[in-house]
């Protein structure tokens, strides 16, 4: 959490607190269709925009070995 804490304030130019994504990112609203082999996710429109924000800088992250 904290580093998606410290992506989301890197990315906006504007300080997060551990509750603010809790609030505002993780806990959006979202409907989950799953349908034959794909499995699609809709975002509210709320979350949206941090969520793309977030999500390529998570997956840019290097994660150590186990």
């Amino acid at each position: 959490m904290h580093i998606a804490r410290r992506v989301m304030a890197k990315a906006t130019g504007t300080g997060w607190s551990l509750r603010c994504l809790r609030e505002r990112v993780l806990r959006a609203g979202a409907r989950l269709t799953i349908s034959g082999r794909r499995v699609t996710l809709a975002l509210s429109a709320a979350a949206a925009p941090f969520w793309s924000e977030l999500w390529p800088r998570l997956m840019a992250l290097h994660w150590a070995d186990p």
